[in-house]
């Protein structure tokens, strides 16, 4: 089997989630999976499945980032001579530089696949901020450009955006969504009510948007069930402007219920009527899927990543970006039709578990296997 590595700054932690071990356990039908992160301490764990090499994490969000993409080259070419690494999956574009620096020094032998979540740039400047944020976007640009040119495959989670960066830049690629666990994501028989956003609370993903239409749709149609926003709060400002849009309007029906496990979010889903969202930038949204597998329908925004799959192919109803009109004609319609909602829920559920059902994961890595070596 081929020696893998993926490298990235994803915190898997000593122990691994069931979730991790399902994943790797797909992984390793087809490879010896190596990955190369942030820890802790600086140390290496045999997993049953994977093989962590944990770098030691600095203490400042900037020194981490910047020590782990621009300054660790020589831990990363020690590390893929020592366990002859033949394939390696950067998890964005910036990530790949060290990699590509090492195929060019090194091993001109060794394959270079770029993931992708969408378009990285976007998802970058909109989540964070970011000192100096020009340079930062013309810097990314420019290391983006070097390592999608010289890589040798591009591994996408979206169709679209996938096939114009394998265009632009002429390389093979396959695209599959991100990892979700079907064990955990069940469509169970629990009776069904209210409403959910489920999401990190921060300005892309339209939390206000939620809050204040839902509100208007509850008032003009006298419409009681909750909408639960569970997610963690990121951005301080923005989670108070999204409390006082509650206070200051007097609103008793939306409730935010904070980060919950994988688990607890499986059961609210299985016990929901529908799933919103409002995003301005998605690659493709995992939470989606693991709505899907839930039977549980969805109402968002008309945006790349969104409309295809799911807008297409079923299980989501979809309105233009900030079109209040429509987010609220959409819930109406859900609302009033029963036949509706049982074909979105039925559509949701195929879909989901065409995308990520049991070995879709493991057997769309074996196809870049082949695609790499045919």
């Amino acid at each position: 089997m081929k020696n893998l590595l993926f490298y990235g700054t994803t915190d898997y932690g000593l122990r691994l989630s069931n979730s991790d071990s399902l994943k790797f356990k797909e992984i390793s039908r087809y490879f010896n999976l190596h990955i190369m992160t942030f820890g802790k301490l600086k140390e290496t764990i045999e997993h049953e499945y994977a093989i962590i090499s944990y770098i030691k994490k600095p203490k400042k969000v900037f020194s981490q980032y910047f020590y782990f993409y621009f300054l660790n080259y020589r831990i990363f070419r020690n590390f893929c001579i020592d366990k002859n690494i033949e394939i390696i999956s950067a998890k964005d574009p910036i990530a790949a530089l060290i990699p590509i620096i090492y195929k060019k020094l090194n091993n001109k032998r060794v394959k270079i696949i770029i993931e992708h979540h969408g378009n990285f740039l976007d998802l970058l400047l909109n989540q964070r901020k970011l000192n100096l944020q020009f340079l930062v976007k013309i810097a990314a640009k420019k290391i983006s450009k070097y390592t999608y040119k010289n890589c040798d495959f591009i591994r996408g989670v979206e169709k679209t955006f996938t096939e114009e960066l394998a265009k632009k830049y002429n390389k093979d690629f396959h695209y599959f969504p991100a990892w979700v666990d079907y064990s955990i994501f069940k469509r169970t028989n629990i009776a069904r009510e209210n409403i959910l956003f489920i999401g990190n609370i921060i300005p892309r993903k339209g939390v206000d948007f939620i809050i204040e239409n839902f509100n208007n749709f509850c008032i003009d149609n006298e419409f009681n069930e909750k909408l639960l926003i569970v997610g963690e709060n990121q951005n301080a400002s923005y989670f108070k402007k999204c409390l006082d849009l509650i206070k200051n309007n007097q609103i008793t029906n939306i409730d935010f219920v904070g980060k919950k496990s994988q688990e607890e979010i499986s059961d609210l889903l299985s016990s929901s009527r529908l799933l919103v969202m409002a995003s301005s930038h998605e690659g493709l949204p995992r939470v989606l899927i693991e709505s899907g597998l839930c039977a549980t329908p969805s109402i968002a925004t008309n945006i790349q990543g969104i409309s295809s799959p799911f807008g297409a192919q079923g299980g989501t109803l979809l309105y233009e970006f900030k079109n209040a009109n429509e987010f609220q004609t959409q819930l109406k319609e859900f609302y009033e039709d029963e036949s509706l909602q049982l074909e979105l829920q039925q559509k949701s559920y195929q879909l989901a578990t065409k995308l990520s059902g049991k070995n879709s994961f493991g057997d769309n890595w074996n196809e870049i296997m082949k695609k790499l070596y045919e």
